[in-house]
Formats: structure tokens, sequence, C-alpha cells
């Protein structure tokens, strides 16, 4: 009876290791199936065929099977587009702008602003993470362990708790304070205190020095503003040139689809006069060539017009006028030139304080003091004092050990410096040199900027001063043009110039008409230019940048 007893007992046991061997061998099993599903996953993701075949193959596109309506001959779209510049019947969606009004919607729309006024958002949470460095930490667990001896059956219990708090200190140094407490199989529970401070003594010590970071990135904060505001004044100013190329595409348009009347006249007048006896057939072949050779120039100034207007339309950024979008901007401001005397050196002054580019370089120059002031810093020995004090007492229960720790029965205090001595200490001292030598190319870069500023100016100056002097000498240029073009119209009603000599003259009018208009033009872009070489924008209201708010 007993050996039965005996062999039941064992059968269970082995029943018993037999379950816990199947249990081990399930987890084991269903850890390499996650794993191999995992695996498999990443392979599937990585293997994209579609992907694999657009960057292996070259695609091909036929335009005439993307066009909307019927390829048209050469002969039969020549007839169109004479049709057209005669009388332009083609409906467009119509408006007005002026510079004020194209600069609000490029400060507010623009693409290129918006992804410039992300980065100033992002250096200020670089800072504030600094700024955090010292914050205080706590930390606290709790264990629970079960565990039941093999045969006995005994089954042992603990429970083992911890709170703790951690701050660095600004003067480098850190303190920790710890309150484990438990309560395991004796009858008494154990709870104690520990409290330990570590201060840096040389190297890395001071407030100074270990708040080093959080200046570097407050001045990198700086740097990236004043980058963001170079953006916003180079994107203003763009938008500002936009419009007067634009301004002056349309002029443009307007004098060559004047220029293809003039020579269409000349060829009606021509023909007048062959029907009247008074002019032989050639005058009509030479009219016919003078209107044929000015209906490139028209065609050239329409795609300028529709080239400059989508310029516009994508710096403004407007809903309503997208670049897919066919729009007539019709520009409402006109140029004012004025005969200036500037003070170049007021001006040159006045651009080396504003320029965005001086203000990054004199923060990059304070950044250069930090590192070095850093780097001489990490030269010194490595010298660390260090103080801990631990108590320790026990109870009848977890509470009552804790009401104990003030009178504890165990106290321990330690007090110590440890220090490091690095021999040669060259990797330290290369840093050190290397950051002299940083801050050295800077105010290199600083002189040179100061230097390529002043010729920023000079040279806009110059420029403003000679597109004044091309605003007189088109003025005249128009005046005698005209007069030339009228003397020879007239000369040839009386049959002593031929047409050839009549559009020769509508073309030298032409052209001095589109010299005035791009004398006029490059006037307020170097306005624009000087504005920018002096760090600021052309007009009379301050502009706010604002960067992104992430709330």
């Amino acid at each position: 009876m007993k050996k039965n007893k005996t062999q039941i007992q064992n059968t269970i046991w082995l029943s018993w290791l037999r379950l816990r061997y199947l249990r081990t061998v399930i987890i084991l099993i269903a850890v390499i199936v996650m794993a191999g599903c995992t695996d498999s996953y990443l392979r599937q993701e990585i293997d994209d065929t579609l992907l694999k075949d657009r960057l292996d193959k070259i695609d091909t596109v036929q335009l005439k099977e993307h066009s909307i309506s019927a390829p048209v001959t050469i002969e039969k779209a020549n007839e169109r587009i004479s049709n057209h510049i005669a009388e332009p019947n083609e409906s467009k969606k119509t408006m007005s702008l002026n510079l004020d009004q194209v600069r609000a919607y490029a400060l507010e729309k623009n693409l290129d602003l918006k992804v410039e006024l992300v980065d100033p958002s992002i250096a200020q949470q670089t800072l504030k993470a600094e700024q955090a460095k010292f914050e205080s930490v706590f930390s606290g667990s709790a264990y629970y362990q079960r565990a039941e001896t093999v045969g006995t059956g005994a089954v042992s219990k603990t429970q083992d708790y911890q709170i703790g708090f951690s701050k660095p200190t600004q003067t480098g140094g850190s303190v920790q304070v710890d309150f484990p407490f438990g309560d395991g199989n004796s009858s008494l529970a154990d709870a104690a205190a520990s409290v330990s401070f570590i201060q840096s003594l040389l190297r890395g010590a001071g407030t100074r020095i270990n708040t080093n970071s959080i200046r570097i990135a407050a001045h990198r904060w700086n740097v990236v503003g004043a980058r963001t505001k170079l953006a916003a004044i180079y994107l203003l100013a763009n938008a500002d040139v936009a419009y007067w190329r634009l301004y002056s595409a349309r002029k443009e348009l307007d004098v060559r689809n004047e220029q293809y009347k003039l020579a269409q006249n000349q060829l009606n007048n021509a023909q007048k006069k062959v029907a009247a006896g008074s002019a032989p057939k050639i005058e009509i072949v030479r009219a016919e060539a003078g209107l044929a050779s000015r209906l490139e120039a028209v065609i050239n100034a329409e795609t300028a017009v529709q080239s400059r207007t989508r310029d516009l339309q994508r710096i403004m950024n407007r809903d309503d006028i997208p670049l897919e979008k066919s729009v007539e901007i019709l520009t409402l401001t006109e140029p004012n030139p004025l005969g200036l005397e500037l003070d170049e050196k007021d001006l040159t002054e006045k651009a080396i304080s504003n320029r965005m580019e001086m203000i990054e370089l004199e923060q990059l120059l304070t950044i250069d003091d930090l590192n070095v002031e850093l780097a001489g810093n990490d030269i010194l020995p490595d010298l660390t004092f260090n103080y801990s004090y631990a108590g320790q007492t026990q109870g009848r229960s977890v509470g009552c050990a804790l009401g104990h720790l003030t009178s504890g029965t165990f106290d321990d205090h330690y007090i110590g410096l440890s220090a490091v001595f690095p021999l040669g200490n060259e990797a330290s001292k290369a840093r050190l040199r290397s950051a002299r030598l940083t801050k050295i190319q800077d105010l290199a870069v600083h002189y040179r900027l100061r230097q390529s500023i002043r010729q920023d100016v000079y040279d806009a100056v110059s420029e403003l001063d000679n597109n004044w002097r091309r605003i007189l000498a088109a003025e005249q240029g128009v005046i005698a043009a005209e007069r030339d073009y009228k003397v020879e119209q007239s000369q040839f009603q009386l049959g002593r110039r031929t047409s050839t000599d009549v559009l020769f003259a509508v073309t030298h009018l032409a052209d001095a008409q589109l010299s005035k208009i791009r004398a006029l033009v490059d006037y307020e872009i170097a306005q624009i230019n000087l504005a920018r070489a002096t760090g600021t924008l052309l007009g009379f209201g301050q502009i706010s940048i604002l960067p992104v708010d992430i709330e």
C-alpha cells in the first residue's frame, strides 16, 4: 500500500514536471513564431515590387495623347495666331493688384516662408529642453516575489518597495535621496533612507560651465531668428521684383502689340497706294514681310507675361488663383523714379548694423567664446567630492519601520574625494585648440562680411544712379523715335520712302519704348536691391514675423 502511494506521488510529480516543461516549450515556440512573423513582415515591406519597377524603368510620353484638342497643322495655326493678335477673344479671369497687396499675400501664404517660420519654433523647443536639464526626477518601484521550494512545498513571499528623488545642480553636482522598504518572510519589516551628494570641484564645476549649453541654445535660437528674418526679407524683396518683372512683361507686350498694329496699318497703306497706282507692288511684299517678322515678338512677349504671372501666383500662393488656373493680373502700382543723392557712408553703417548676416555672425562668435571656455574647463583634472548617508531600521510592520527611521538602529556616513588625471591630456588640448581656431575663422568671416556689405551698398547705389540716367536717356530716345516715325510715315505718303523705311522707324520706336520700360523697372529693382543690401525693405510700415505655434 505504501509502495503504491509512493508510485502515485512519483507519477503526479512527473506529470507536473512534464506540464512545466510543456509550458516552457510552448512559450519558446510562441516567441520564435512571433519573431519569424516580424521578420517576414519586414521582408515583405522592403520587397516592394511596384517601387522597384518605378526605379528600374524609364517611362516615355507622347504629348499629343495628352492634348485636350485635336493637333493643328502649321498653316491652320498661323491663321489662328494672326486672328488672335488682331482681335483677341480669349476669356481669362482678370484681377488688379498693387505692390502692397502682393507683399501682404506673400507674407501670409507663401510656402517658402511657412517652411522658414518652423525653424524658430524648433530652436525655441531646443532651448526649453536645455533649460529643463536641472529638473528634479522622482522614481518609484515595487516588486513582489513568490518562491516555492521543490520537494517541501514551502512558499516564501517578499515585497520590496523604493521611492527615490534626484536632482542635478547648476554647480556641477547631484543629489540623490532613496527610501527602500519591504516585508519578507521574517517577522520584522525593513525600512531605510539614504542621501548622497556628489560635487565636481574642478572639471565641470561652477554654474557658468553647467549652464553653458543653455546659453548656447539661446544664441542658436537668435541665429535661427536672424536667418528666418533674412529669408523673409529676401522673399518679400523677390515678391517686389516679381511684381515689377510682370509689369515690364505686360508693358513689353503692349509695345509689341502696338508694333504689330502699326505694321498692319503700314500694310493697309501700302495696299491702298498700290491700288491707286502711286506705289509699286513690291511695297505690299515689304509690308507683309515686316508684319510677319513682328509676329514672333508678340508670341514671345505673351509667353513672358504668362511666365511672370505664374511667378507671382507661386509667391502669393492664393487659393483662388492656383498655378494651374489661367489668370490675367493687372499691375496698378506705377514706377515713381526720383533723382536722389544718397549718403553712401550713412547707408553703409546702417547696413552693417541691420544685416541679419552680421547679427548671425555676432551670435556665432559669442557661441565660439562659450565653446572656448568649455574646452578650457575640460582640460582641468576631474576632482569629485562625495558624501552619502544611509540609515536603516526594523519594525513589526512597514509602517512601524518607517516611523523608526529617525531613531534608526543603523547609521552610516561616507565622505571622500576622487580624482582622475589624464596623462598627456592631448584630446582635451586638441579640442581647446580647435575651438580657438573656429573663433579665429569666424572672426575672419566677420571682417570679410563687413567688407562685402560695404561693397553691396556702394554697388547698389551706383546701380540706382545708373538706372536713373538710363531713364533720362530713354525718355529722350522715345521722343526722337516718335518724331522719326512720323517723318518717315509722311515721307512714305509722298512716295519718298519705302515700307521698309517706315517699318524700320517702327522698330526703332519700339526699341526706344522698351528701353524706357526696362530702365524704369530696373530703377525700381535697384531700389529693392539697395534696401536689401541695408537689411531693410522698401515701404513705410513695419512687418512682424511670427513663428509657428504648435498649439
